[in-house]
């Protein structure tokens, strides 16, 4: 029998204490493959002086079970680009691993991808992707949670245009909590709601929550999804339903095998369900949307044209059980759950296809490579990329020493006309190219590359381990790049391949970072601090060109420069410029965007311009970043647009003092109050209470590292930290006010005033003259002869 399909996801089963892979598979026809491999064997290596023998006679202790390798080969490898001999080691089980991992490195070897999962172990030996193609041949066998099912006796990649259709639920919870923030021990869950790429759309609820969790698990099996995907459900949602089932003695075997969820982890927790794909998007929009600094569902929907937040219900925490417990308003209570499922579903539509690639690039399981930092997912491509090559994953090490990043050229404070924007482009991936940076070709002497100002050597043949992947990728963007200009915009393949050239531009862009990371496996300090320096020479070499060409530059940093001319068309000139650089140096220099009017303050990276297409771009000020309320972020935004459009700072000016009565006389709405700030570790952790700390321990809502914090400042005595609430504990707001639970808080308008909105406006008005004082009165007038 032969199989076609797509690779969905692997594991393994184990049968009699062998361990057995198992491919989760979907053909074209959306029939549910499952194929078993049970030839494949685990295995890692080892590196050091030692006899078979000597292997072969260790013995470790698991649990109560005596473990030893099952045999022992030498086998030529490379290690950093040099031939090797290493011991790969086959074992029983992939659970004896940890164990004999520790007993071997006790002989004084050098343990290699002794953490390798034994599923990615496969992918990667058998050269598959997940959600790609695959073809395996066998005996059909009879299994429960499959169409087809076989016993493999051979397993191999094909190649397959496009993406699988597969079945998407996403689902987003809502407790009881009368009390505060819900407490899985004692608050029910009282609604569910589910959305599918299918278009069902159900809210679930339920006065008893034993009945509304068998009503959720029911629909789970109905439908049969591919991913089941929620909203920062991996630390919340699931371990809220896993406690609650407990209480209720219910059985969660969501598995497709029967296999009950497994919920493990302490701060950050991992959820699994064998079969499934569960995907926490809170996790991959923190990675992947910058665009969006707090990260809420409702932001999130609204910056990725999902649902606007006109457009949905708004509750806030404290509102949830007071609608729940009011016939009255539970309708209008189902209705903000249908908005958040809807959102969800919408954010997995938008982001999943990133993903897909991601996890085929890297050849990890879509749940695995949603949730994995950058580091690490350029960690798991080049150990891919190693097993091709027959080079030895390297041991993790690297102290995390610092060093020197890119020059900035301190920006000419102010506003200026006319000004071209010139960036590099990929600098730093066509630097490690150009001058074969790599961890395997760092040398003492001989015939290499010499990095200025450091010193650090790279030899310059044969192509190290990194140049010959990055010129792969490079390589393989470019030619998509190419192919992307034939195509119709709107068209799927236009979409899908612009989806793999972002995937592979993400990838590559970040090997210059990852050679720094300190837990990155393939660190080499001097690969980093080799490239950054190569970086500054040639941004000071081309300040210098453009000078010669008469150009003045005004801002210069890591791969971009900013620059206007003294007579001269400027975007002439900038464009001659652009082609002697990319003709004398090993880098592209490319025209971003021409300014009509500019504006720097004194500090890197902050500025905004308007361009000559008419879009306002702002880097590094208060409205890119969030721990500003919005307030600050929107008048900052009003000033800026003021002052590069209409070129009139006096009437800037008078907004913000219009602003500051507005705020006074309490008729900002308070959603417009409220500030965000993370929480980077535990609250036990924080020496001083900091506001948005203080606010975190009052808060109603689960509290996690990695959180956004929501919170306002009231009136009262005591430091900021003192009067820092989260805003989930009022239940209404008017004039200035906001109701407690006991009684009522006033917003400190003045905090707002001096600490929020006249620092961000000063920032930018005070290159016209004008004084904190002034911003809270009467203006002078000042026109642009300031300058």
């Amino acid at each position: 029998m032969e199989i076609s399909a797509w690779l969905v996801d692997a594991d393994y089963t184990t049968r009699e204490g062998k361990a057995i892979i198992r491919l989760w598979c979907k053909d074209d026809d959306g029939r549910r493959i499952v194929v078993f491999d049970r030839s494949f064997e685990p295995y890692f290596y080892a590196v050091g002086n030692a006899s078979i023998d000597d292997i072969m006679n260790i013995q470790a202790t698991r649990y109560d079970e005596v473990v030893r390798p099952k045999r022992v080969e030498v086998v030529e490898r490379k290690d950093f680009g040099k031939k090797t001999q290493a011991f790969k080691i086959i074992v029983e089980h992939p659970q004896h691993v940890p164990s004999l991992r520790e007993a071997i490195g006790a002989l004084g070897l050098d343990v290699r991808e002794a953490d390798v999962l034994f599923a990615v172990r496969y992918i990667i030996d058998h050269d598959l992707c997940p959600l790609g193609g695959i073809i395996a041949k066998g005996e059909p066998v009879d299994v429960e949670y499959a169409d087809v099912a076989l016993e493999a006796s051979e397993v191999r990649a094909q190649k397959m245009r496009g993406n699988p259709d597969l079945k998407i639920m996403a689902f987003d919870c809502e407790m009881a909590n009368p009390s505060g923030m819900p407490n899985a021990e004692h608050d029910p869950i009282i609604i569910i709601g589910v959305a599918t790429n299918r278009g069902d759309v159900k809210i679930l609820s339920a006065e008893d929550d034993s009945a509304l969790l068998a009503e959720f698990i029911d629909f789970i099996h109905t439908f049969d999804p591919d991913i089941i995907c929620g909203y920062n459900s991996d630390n919340f949602d699931w371990p809220y339903i896993h406690q609650r089932a407990k209480i209720h003695d219910i059985s969660l075997k969501l598995g497709k095998d029967g296999s009950v969820l497994q919920v493990q982890g302490g701060a950050i927790k991992k959820v699994t369900i064998t079969g499934y794909l569960n995907i926490d998007l809170y996790q991959v929009v923190r990675r992947d949307l910058d665009g969006v600094k707090v990260k809420t569902l409702e932001n999130v929907a609204e910056y990725l044209g999902v649902m606007k937040k006109s457009e949905r219900v708004d509750l806030s925490p404290s509102e949830i059980y007071q609608y729940w417990e009011d016939p009255t308003k539970r309708e209008k209570l189902l209705e903000y759950a249908r908005s958040d499922v809807i959102s969800t579903l919408g954010i997995a539509e938008k982001m999943l296809p990133l993903q897909y690639e991601f996890a085929r690039m890297i050849r990890q399981p879509l749940d695995e490579a949603s949730k994995m930092g950058r580091g690490r997912q350029v960690e798991s491509f080049l150990s891919a990329e190693a097993f091709k090559t027959g080079e030895l994953v390297p041991s993790k090490g690297g102290m995390g020493e610092t060093y020197v990043g890119g020059f900035v050229l301190e920006p000419k404070k102010g506003l200026h006309e006319n000004v071209v924007c010139l960036d590099f482009s990929a600098m730093y991936p066509s630097i490690m190219i150009s001058f074969n940076i790599s961890p395997d070709t760092v040398v003492r002497g001989g015939d290499c590359y010499e990095a200025p100002e450091v010193g650090h050597r790279f030899r310059k043949e044969p192509d190290g381990f990194f140049k010959r992947i990055l010129k792969d990728l490079v390589g393989r963007r470019n030619e998509q790049k190419r192919a992307l200009g034939e195509l119709d915009k709107d068209s799927s393949e236009y979409q899908l391949l612009d989806i793999r050239q972002q995937a592979i531009k993400i990838l590559t862009n970040a090997f210059y970072g990852y050679t720094g990371w300190s837990a990155a496996r393939w660190y080499r300090k001097e690969c980093a601090e080799a490239t950054t320096a190569w970086g500054r020479y040639f941004i000071k070499k081309s300040i210098k060109k453009a000078e010669e060409m008469g150009l003045e530059v005004i801002y210069g940093d890591t791969d971009s420069l900013f620059v206007k001319a003294r007579e001269e068309d400027v975007m002439e000139l900038a464009e001659k410029f652009a082609q002697v650089i990319s003709k004398e140096l090993p880098l592209e220099l490319d025209i971003q965007n021409l300014y009509k009017v500019i504006f720097f303050t004194e500090k890197k990276k902050r500025y905004a311009g308007l361009t000559s297409e008419g879009e306002i771009i702002v880097k590094g000020l208060e409205v890119r970043r969030g721990d500003w309320c919005a307030l600050a972020k929107d008048i900052q935004a009003d000033v800026v647009q003021i002052i590069l459009q209409e070129r009139d700072p006096g009437k800037a000016v008078r907004l913000v003092q219009d602003t500051v009565q507005l705020l006074k006389d309490g008729k900002i709405p308070l959603e417009e109050l409220v500030i965000y700030k993370t929480l980077t570790k535990k609250i036990s952790s924080y020496e001083s209470m900091q506001a948005h700390v203080r606010a975190a321990k009052r808060t109603k809502k689960p509290i996690e590292v990695g959180m956004k914090i929501a919170y306002v400042i009231v009136r009262g005595p005591g430091s900021i930290g003192d009067r820092a609430y989260p805003v989930d504990m009022f239940s209404g707001y008017e004039n200035g006010y906001l109701v407690g639970e006991s009684r009522r808080y006033e917003i400190d308008s003045d905090y707002y005033v001096d600490n929020q909105i006249i620092p961000v406006v000063h920032r930018i008005l005070s290159y016209f003259g004008f004084s904190t004082t002034e911003l809270k009165g009467q203006p002078k007038q000042a026109t642009f002869d300031v300058f």
